[in-house]
């Protein structure tokens, strides 16, 4: 049972001006950190950030809407309370803050159950490797090219071997001139792969689709808005590259359309739940996409 709550709100500094195409200049991350304590004193922690803005209405909303929802209830059944988080803001905040909120106090609760399991999510949700690959990126579209390819390459040096840059210069030639850079200083055995933030309408997209494709790119990340699932198919069908996105997209039914055939590659897929307030369902979709 939830015997004990509390919700911290930290706003960090960040060293200089990180840009991003959709989401424009960053100074500050918000982060929004949960305690909740079950009457055995096993304490969970959940988290949710934002890109510095929305963050204490975030806190509000835990402090003002769903703390007292949990405060008393069975800690153990974590698809319930989150079910019941929805329907409970759901009429004036279906998915945006109400996500980041629920997602925070989700995580605390399965934080809570793996605990008491004394095991990590990965194997308690059914997971069975113990590695998996991972790759060097950034915010680094505020970095010129020269500093962006020395960038990747501490990357390289560190081990990794595939690298993610951002998009979402001025003009699509300084776009591809970019990955092209990169692509000449990591070398043919290395992955690339690119993130637009919604930075390209579908037709841009797919004109600059065709071009990083020569550059040999595994993955186009959220070329253009989300909202448009035609428009995100186009761009990996006539493009001629994969599509990979989920970061804007907050709700369980936004992600179940997102799965329908064709619009994201069957290997590349989604980012991680601490902004969707979804993973109380992760055991119950079987899907063939890699959440990492």
């Amino acid at each position: 049972w939830v015997n004990w709550f509390q919700a911290l709100f930290h706003r960090p500094f960040i060293a200089g001006v990180d840009l991003q195409a959709r989401h424009g200049q960053h100074t500050h991350f918000e982060l929004v950190i949960v305690k909740i304590q079950s009457r055995d004193n096993v304490e969970g922690i959940g988290y949710t950030y934002t890109g510095g803005k929305g963050g204490s209405s975030i806190k509000a909303m835990i402090d003002d809407d769903l703390a007292s929802l949990l405060l008393g209830q069975d800690s153990t059944c974590i698809a319930q309370l989150w079910d019941k988080m929805q329907w409970h803001v759901h009429y004036v905040a279906r998915g945006g803050i109400a996500s980041f909120a629920i997602s925070a106090l989700d995580i605390a609760l399965w934080d809570i159950r793996c605990k008491r399991a004394q095991m990590p999510l990965w194997r308690l949700a059914g997971g069975f490797q113990q590695r998996v690959r991972c790759y060097g990126g950034g915010i680094d579209l505020h970095l010129t090219e020269s500093e962006l390819c020395a960038n990747v390459m501490k990357y390289i040096e560190n081990g990794h071997t595939a690298v993610k840059i951002k998009l979402g210069k001025p003009t699509m030639a300084e776009d591809v001139s970019r990955v092209r850079a990169v692509r000449r200083a990591i070398g043919d055995e290395h992955t690339l792969m690119v993130d637009a933030n919604m930075g390209y309408s579908v037709a841009e997209a797919i004109r600059a689709a065709k071009e990083f494709s020569k550059s040999n790119v595994l993955w186009f990340e959220e070329p253009t808005i989300p909202d448009d699932l035609a428009g995100t198919r186009r761009v990996g069908v006539e493009g001629g590259i994969a599509v990979a996105g989920g970061e804007n997209l907050h709700t369980i039914h936004e992600f179940v359309r997102i799965l329908e055939p064709g619009i994201f590659n069957d290997e590349i897929g989604c980012h991680t739940v601490q902004n969707h307030g979804d993973s109380s369902k992760i055991t119950e979709v079987d899907v063939s996409i890699l959440c990492s």
